[in-house]
């Protein structure tokens, strides 16, 4: 009885150890979908139309620059979520990009969206670009 219960601690340890290793989302919220109405955009392109129709991210400003919103296409039940945050400089924000591997993904195409805090050092009244992954997004000014 001892051993088989110190096999299952040590297989229960390693099932956590995992768990603390994945990657987690830097978003304040989320939610399945495009970026909401009122999300300013630097165009009014397709995928901030119609997300389903892109497989590219798109974002905008929240909350007068506030925040700001990333919309992420992929598998419905296992979306790509934004996992780092770093600002190369006022007008240079870049995201990392992670999913979790361990479960099985339906092959589905899906927006999905995540709200982000805007960091201090980013200047929203200029055009700011993001990097999401190995893809470039625009942000607009904003007025200030």
């Amino acid at each position: 009885m001892g051993k088989s219960c110190g096999v299952t601690v040590v297989g229960l340890a390693a099932i956590l150890a995992g768990c603390a290793a994945s990657p987690s989302s830097i978003s304040e919220s989320d939610f399945r979908g495009g970026l909401p109405s009122e999300a300013i955009t630097a165009d009014l392109d397709t995928h901030a139309k119609e997300p389903y129709l892109s497989l590219g991210p798109a974002a905008g400003w929240l909350d007068a620059g506030a925040k700001f919103a990333v919309a992420l296409s992929g598998s419905s039940s296992c979306p790509a979520f934004p996992s780092s945050i770093q600002v190369l400089n006022s007008q240079h924000v870049k995201l990392e990009v992670a999913t979790h591997d361990a479960q099985a993904c339906t092959a589905d195409m899906a927006p999905h969206t995540y709200v982000i805090k805007t960091p201090a050092d980013v200047d929203s009244s200029r055009e700011v670009t993001l990097d999401v992954g190995e893809t470039r997004v625009l942000l607009p000014p904003l007025p200030r």
